[in-house]
């Protein structure tokens, strides 16, 4: 199933990694809620949702775009005890990796200033039904919007500073495609 170089990392509490976070490093979920399963099952990987991460003085922050806000700002250590104001840590496991190549200033610049222009698009739920037809029924193609699942927005932040990942013959771009990525290298599990 999908990329294998996330299998067996190391499992660190956030509190061991948060000070080796650094912006831009890539956010992968794993999930075990019916809409995450799905995701998984029809993009044969481990992994159901991507987003990238904001250092702000002290703070570690997530870019993600998710079904009921669109794209947001979001503290991660939320994923660890209080995701979506539950009470509760998210339901699978959570990854980090970064790409190989250094963000300097102005490359961390420019993805943020894209990413600040997304706040509050969409979630583009057209996308997952254009991407179920494909993968059930052999038809649709990707479109380009101003709406964007988890990983066309990682994808338009990270084009304007010269990366591009790969994406499946029609078009459309899935957590996998960003995590097989051969530039992009795994760093930790997160664990409370």
């Amino acid at each position: 199933m999908g990329t294998q170089k996330f299998n067996n990392l190391q499992r660190k509490s956030y509190l061991q990694i948060r000070d080796q976070i650094q912006t831009g490093d890539i956010f992968f979920a794993s999930g075990n809620y019916a809409f995450s399963k799905m995701i998984q099952h029809f993009s044969d990987s481990k992994f159901s949702h991507v987003g990238f991460v904001f250092t702000w003085n002290t703070r570690v922050l997530l870019l993600e775009s998710v079904e009921d806000d669109g794209v947001r700002l979001v503290p991660l250590s939320q994923y660890l005890s209080n995701y979506e104001n539950s009470g509760q840590p998210y339901n699978g496991q959570l990854f980090l990796g970064r790409y190989n190549a250094p963000l300097d200033t102005s490359k961390v610049n420019l993805m943020l200033g894209k990413a600040a222009d997304s706040l509050h698009k969409k979630y583009d739920q057209d996308e997952i039904i254009n991407i179920l037809a494909r993968v059930t029924i052999g038809l649709g193609k990707h479109g380009d919007n101003d709406a964007y699942i988890c990983s066309e927005f990682v994808d338009i932040c990270f084009k304007e500073i010269g990366i591009i990942f790969p994406r499946d013959p029609n078009g459309f771009i899935f957590p996998e495609h960003i995590a097989s990525d051969n530039n992009v290298n795994p760093l930790f599990e997160i664990v409370a």
